[in-house]
């Protein structure tokens, strides 16, 4: 998972919409459901060991008359769930690019069009990897361990002596709404995606979680 990497490039909806407050405690409260949604998985596996996950334990206990239905719903948004963090991935991919575009020449705009369009040979190479190259998978997974592990190390360090500095109470305690929206804490919850996405890799990698 490549969590801080990704941290790095998400929080700007939660800086938005929520402010360095809202992202602090907004993690925190995410963790802890986290946790309680990892301990209820784990205590249906225990009931009921399966490799189906969440719609399989739907069915399970779910009331005679609703099973079927229920079960039904939990498969497709559980398939569609995956789906869309895939298509995210990809979106995010593309958007760099065009990021890289703009600091190389400020004149350019980046359309959303573009980003789009930037998205599909992203797709592409994906599924080429996946289907021709995947004896060379393992390989690149130690190589980009080393890269994952060093360079968490190096921009650590440069945001530590380089970046701007607040006192505790801006960064605890002071909540900001700069996206328009209606109430701080309106802002607060959709900042809230921005944590909500980080961590989910901490519940998919858990032994309850990443059950398909």
């Amino acid at each position: 998972m490549g969590t801080w990497e990704f941290v790095l490039l998400a929080n700007t909806q939660g800086l938005v919409s929520g402010g360095r407050a809202g992202l602090f405690w907004s993690y925190i409260w995410t963790l802890v459901g986290y946790a309680f949604i990892t301990a209820s998985l784990a205590e249906m596996a225990s009931m009921a060991p399966t490799a189906g996950g969440q719609y399989h334990w739907v069915s399970e206990f779910a009331p005679p008359s609703m099973q079927r239905g229920l079960s039904y719903c939990a498969g497709w948004l559980g398939f569609l769930c995956w789906q869309s963090g895939n298509a995210s991935g990809a979106f995010l991919v593309g958007t760099l690019i065009q990021g890289l575009l703009v600091i190389k020449n400020p004149d350019y705009a980046a359309p959303g069009w573009q980003g789009f369009l930037l998205v599909i040979p992203v797709v592409i190479c994906c599924l080429a990897l996946n289907i021709w190259a995947t004896h060379y998978l393992p390989t690149m997974q130690n190589v980009f361990m080393f890269i994952h592990v060093f360079g968490f190390v190096a921009i650590v360090v440069c945001l530590w002596v380089l970046g701007p500095h607040v006192d505790a109470h801006t960064a605890l305690l002071e909540f900001t709404n700069e996206g328009g929206w209606q109430t701080t804490g309106l802002a607060l919850m959709v900042g809230q995606i921005t944590c909500v996405s980080a961590l989910g890799g901490e519940y998919l990698l858990s032994p309850f979680g990443n059950q398909r």
